[in-house]
């Protein structure tokens, strides 16, 4: 495991906000020169710290207004099918095996309410019984946490 210092941890966090900064703007967020913020990403991406980076595509452009997370008690012989449909859904931006009453939780975007029904109803006919959530509003999301105690 790598040991991360202040300025590994400031830059971190300067680029889970935006990761498209120039190094110099970044050598700025976290007092470094834009040759030594250079040197740390490429030790963190070396050390795996840093993954990759990723675009994040804006629902509205697509029409997309009906954000849910959808749960599904997926019956135990349809998992791989069930994964596997999600893999190939579109609308699907995540899921999720969970410790609860339904092993699945997805997130998925969908033009419509009754899109969304369909979607689920989908669900329920092959995989099993589905709850719903409809997203109101994101206050943040994609953000991985930090952990700035060093004893952990």
């Amino acid at each position: 495991m790598i040991e991360l210092d202040t300025s590994d941890l400031q830059l971190l966090c300067a680029l889970r906000e935006d990761c498209r900064l120039s190094l110099r703007d970044l050598g700025e967020k976290c007092s470094l020169s834009a040759p030594a913020v250079s040197a740390r990403i490429r030790r963190l991406e070396q050390a795996r710290v840093i993954r990759g980076y990723t675009v994040s595509l804006s629902d509205s452009a697509f029409a997309l207004e009906v954000e849910a997370l959808i749960y599904t008690k997926v019956r135990f012989d349809s998992i791989q099918a069930y994964l596997e449909y999600m893999k190939s859904a579109l609308a699907v931006s995540a899921c999720m095996k969970i410790a609860d009453e339904y092993s699945y939780m997805a997130i998925a975007s969908f033009r419509s309410i009754s899109q969304l029904n369909n979607f689920v109803l989908y669900l329920e006919e092959n995989f099993g019984q589905c709850r719903i959530s409809i997203i109101l509003k994101k206050e943040f999301i994609n953000r991985v946490p930090l952990n700035f105690d060093k004893k952990n």
